[in-house]
């Protein structure tokens, strides 16, 4: 792969758009409000680095980028699940997603000479960063098996006279 900034940019702004549109299907799949709302967030913040990358490239090579489709997994591979995942899986698929789209904007990071390319990349690279650890924290929580439950240290835990 080519790691000048147009390349770069030009599949930036395919596998944002494609982010977007992965967490609106997840969002519509949740019966739970809650994830339903969380998948809408992330839907809603990867459309905002879809039109901020957009942008910078329509005023830094004065015209839009072709609207391929820059196919399946060109900043990542992940991990194919059957049709149907359970929360958890999904959940896994999408770290590793998150971080090596992180990955992906480090190397664009270290490799960019112009100091305005190197900004963007590297605020995306912390951005991805920042989605996988709130993922990671969601995963860990919700695949915890045990915890220290003692009803000594239940607040509130008092008799009624």
């Amino acid at each position: 792969m080519k790691y000048d900034s147009k390349s770069i940019l030009e599949i930036a702004i395919a596998e944002e758009k494609k982010a977007s549109r992965f967490y609106s299907n997840l969002a519509l799949q949740m019966e739970d409000a809650g994830a339903k709302l969380k998948f809408e967030i992330m839907s809603a913040t990867e459309q905002k680095h879809f039109e901020q990358l957009l942008s910078y490239y329509q005023k830094k090579f004065q015209t839009t980028p072709e609207g391929k489709d820059m196919g399946e997994g060109i900043i990542v591979r992940p991990e194919m699940l059957p049709t149907t995942a359970s929360f958890e899986e999904a959940v896994r698929v999408i770290m590793d997603t998150e971080r090596k789209a992180c990955e992906f904007y480090k190397k664009a990071f270290e490799t960019a000479t112009d100091e305005n390319d190197r900004k963007i990349f590297n605020s995306l690279a912390q951005m991805e960063q920042a989605h996988y650890e709130q993922f990671r924290t969601e995963y860990n929580f919700s695949t915890e098996t045990t915890i220290r439950f003692a009803s000594e240290d239940i607040p509130w835990m008092l008799e009624v006279f």
